[in-house]
C-alpha cells in the first residue's frame, strides 16, 4: 500500500476507534482546573490481509476557566499523537464547554460555546461544522451517552493509576463518515472515580465499510501513562 494512503487510513481509523467513546466521550467526571491524563495508544488495522500495529498517545486535560452568559466553562484540551511510518501526526482540540455539560450522561459537543483545532503545522482554525472530515474526531472525544449502554461486572485494573475495581461499560454504534463510509464499532470502557475524568481504561473494536464491503477492521486500546495538576494549554492565545 502506498504510504499516502497507508497514512490517511491509520488517521481515519485513529478518529473512527475513538468514535465508540460514544459512551460518555472521554470525560466521565470534571476535576480541578489543571489536571491531566496522557494514556497511551495501540492501534492495529487489517486491510487486504496485512496487519499494521500503530502507536501513539492521547492526552486530555483541562486548561482554563471562563464564565459565559453566567454560566461557569471549562477549556478541555485534547492532544493525539498517531506515529504512522515513522511520522508523528498531531492534533490538538481546545474546546469551551459549560461545566454542567461536563460527565456521564452528558452530550458536550452539543453545548461547546467555541472550538479550535491544530492539525501537524496548519495554522489554528475555529471549528464552525463539527461534521467536518477535520472535526470528525470532536464527535468522539465530546461525544454524548451511546443508545444501547451496557454494563460490566467489576473487576480490578492495576496500571499506572494503582490498583483499582472499575465498573464497565459497553455500547455499539454505527455512523457514517467521508465519502459515505460507515463504521461500525463495539466499546468497552472501565471506570474509576479516582482516573483524572473517569475513565482508566479502554478496549474498542472498529469496522469500516464501503458499499456495503468491509474494508478495514482494526483495535484500539487507551492505558493510563501518567497524569498532572499542573496542565497548561498549547493553544494560549486562543479564548
Amino acid at each position: 500500500m502506498r504510504r499516502p494512503i497507508m497514512t490517511g487510513l491509520v488517521l481515519f481509523a485513529a478518529a473512527a476507534a475513538i468514535q465508540p467513546a460514544r459512551a460518555d466521550g472521554l470525560i466521565y467526571r470534571l476535576p480541578e482546573d489543571g489536571t491531566q491524563i496522557r494514556y497511551d495508544v495501540d492501534l492495529v488495522l487489517s486491510a487486504g490481509g496485512n496487519e499494521t500495529p500503530t502507536k501513539g498517545s492521547l492526552t486530555v486535560s483541562s486548561v482554563g476557566k471562563a464564565t459565559v452568559n453566567d454560566e461557569k466553562c471549562r477549556w478541555i484540551e485534547i492532544k493525539s499523537i498517531t506515529t504512522a511510518e515513522g511520522q508523528d501526526h498531531i492534533q490538538i482540540i481546545k474546546s469551551l464547554i459549560p461545566e454542567k455539560e461536563l460527565g456521564k450522561g452528558k452530550s458536550p459537543l452539543e453545548h461547546a460555546v467555541r472550538t479550535w483545532l491544530k492539525i501537524d503545522n496548519n495554522e489554528v482554525i475555529e471549528v464552525k461544522d463539527f461534521k467536518d472530515p477535520q472535526a470528525m474526531a470532536l464527535n468522539a472525544f465530546l461525544a454524548g451517552p451511546p443508545k444501547n449502554p451496557g454494563e460490566l461486572e467489576k473487576v480490578e485494573v492495576d496500571g499506572k493509576l494503582g490498583k483499582l475495581e472499575c465498573a464497565g461499560v459497553t455500547g455499539d454504534t454505527e455512523f457514517e463518515g467521508p465519502g459515505g463510509l460507515m463504521i461500525a464499532i463495539h466499546v468497552e470502557n472501565r471506570l474509576n472515580e479516582k482516573a483524572p475524568f473517569g475513565l482508566v481504561n479502554a478496549n474498542w473494536k472498529f469496522e469500516v465499510k464501503n458499499g456495503g464491503q468491509t474494508f478495514l477492521t482494526g483495535t484500539f486500546k487507551l492505558t493510563p501513562a501518567d497524569t498532572s495538576t499542573t496542565a497548561l494549554s498549547e493553544l494560549p492565545d486562543k479564548n
